[in-house]
């Protein structure tokens, strides 16, 4: 038997990816810009077995079949000439399912854990092109978290890079959890509904690469407050997309416009702090260390205190067994 196990922090989009131009090899549409964050991981085991006869997932503690773990388990075993079936084993830091980026870093732990056990080298594996195509159809937005800190994912191959390590800038990301459960639609229904349907999808894609370079130039400034102000702007023009869809595809809550409206009043204040959400209902703050304790402080007025969920920026993913 080998055995090994990875974690992977989740990764939020600052510049948003919406939409493939590849459904089959899950390429995006745009690029992508995003934080990986620490704390808030999938830990993933993944043991190959000779006396398993099919493969075992089980996540959270409950058994799932899910095509895409066998999938990427069958590629990492062709490309090492394993043959044994594996048992794999996950947790998840954040709630499945839910848009808090489960699925990212869960593709990411997952295929570094099984990359390790097959007996390949995990230090060299963000490198191989083979590596990289496997995390990102098991989900398209996952090898940005296997690297840390600031990482860009490009369109036209689907690969990554580092803009800015995790140790470089000294920023925070807040989360207001929303929900628990998972979404009504997931994020691979939601990209081909608004794809196929909204009149705004083709103009957001035009214009899409104009925020990645300004994001760009705001992080080798380190201007957090250019780069807070293009990532309202990159989420807001994706769910505007989504709206424009049919039906509408609307994942906010009434409660997500009330933190956004907060962080705005935070702005008006004086403290920096910029707002961003994915294909869920949650809210995520993006700030400086400094304004964390006030904003922490304003979206505990509004959710739960055990439902803000605190960051900074993390490593890529790893072997910690």
């Amino acid at each position: 038997m080998r055995r090994a196990t990875a974690e992977a922090g989740i990764n939020i989009a600052l510049i948003k990816y919406w939409g493939k131009r590849d459904a089959a090899e899950n390429l995006p549409d745009v690029g992508s810009i995003s934080l990986t964050l620490d704390d808030l991981v999938t830990r993933t085991t993944v043991r190959f077995d000779p006396a398993l006869e099919r493969d075992r997932f089980v996540l959270d503690g409950q058994p799932r079949d899910d095509a895409r773990v066998v999938q990427l388990l069958d590629g990492i075993r062709a490309i090492a000439g394993v043959m044994h079936r594996a048992s794999v084993t996950s947790k998840n830091g954040v709630p499945t399912a839910s848009g808090l980026a489960s699925s990212a870093s869960g593709a990411a732990a997952l295929a570094t854990a099984a990359w390790a056990a097959a007996g390949l080298d995990p230090d060299t594996a963000v490198d191989d092109p083979r590596f990289i195509d496997l995390v990102r159809k098991g989900s398209g937005s996952a090898p940005r978290s296997l690297l840390g800190g600031l990482v860009e994912l490009e369109k036209t191959r689907g690969r990554v890079q580092q803009l800015c390590a995790e140790d470089a800038w000294d920023l925070r990301m807040l989360v207001a959890r929303l929900t628990k459960g998972p979404k009504k639609t997931s994020s691979r229904a939601g990209m081909a509904l608004t794809k196929q349907t909204s009149p705004y999808y083709a103009p957001w894609v035009e214009s899409h690469p104009a925020d990645l370079v300004e994001a760009r130039a705001a992080i080798v400034d380190r201007d957090l407050p250019r780069l807070g102000a293009v990532m309202e702007r990159s989420t807001c023009r994706m769910h505007a997309c989504m709206l424009a869809a049919d039906p509408p595809l609307r994942y906010w809550r009434g409660i997500t416009l009330d933190v956004a409206d907060a962080v705005e009043d935070l702005r008006a204040q004086g403290i920096g702090a910029w707002y961003t959400m994915d294909a869920g209902p949650h809210v995520k703050v993006l700030c400086a260390a400094a304004d964390a304790d006030q904003v922490r402080a304003t979206l505990q007025s509004l959710v739960p205190p055990e439902d803000v969920l605190e960051a900074g920026p993390g490593p890529g993913a790893r072997i910690v067994d």
